[in-house]
């Protein structure tokens, strides 16, 4: 029987990041406690999504959480801005390729009738 279901939930924090960078792949991204997103590793490890690393996901992998599962990513130790400090905090680093976003068409110049109808 897989005992792991009953160890309990687990969040990464700076202190498993302080040894060196962990890499995780995404399984879901799910509703947090205090108005923050989780997100939940193929590992079983949870992690609490702060607005800087919510920015970074974004822009690799766009605003849909769900476009995020199976990706790979980097948790490192870094530094953010916090109540005017700074203060250690894991920061994530994108690993799987960003989503290539769709390409905007060509403008495409009005189509002008010079005819004048009577």
């Amino acid at each position: 029987m897989d005992m792991s279901k009953f160890s309990g939930e687990t969040f990464l924090k700076v202190s498993d990041v302080k040894d060196g960078p962990l890499q995780e792949q995404i399984a879901l991204v799910r509703e947090g406690r205090f108005g923050k997103p989780d997100i939940v590793f193929e590992s079983g490890s949870l992690f609490s999504i702060n607005a800087t690393n919510n920015r970074i996901l974004c822009r690799a992998y766009g605003a849909d959480s769900d476009a995020w599962a199976g990706k790979e990513i980097e948790l490192y130790l870094g530094e953010i801005e916090f109540q005017k400090e700074m203060r250690p905090a894991v920061l994530i680093r994108p690993i799987s390729p960003p989503i290539k976003k769709p390409k905007k068409p060509p403008a495409q110049k009005p189509d002008f009738n010079d005819e004048v109808a009577f």
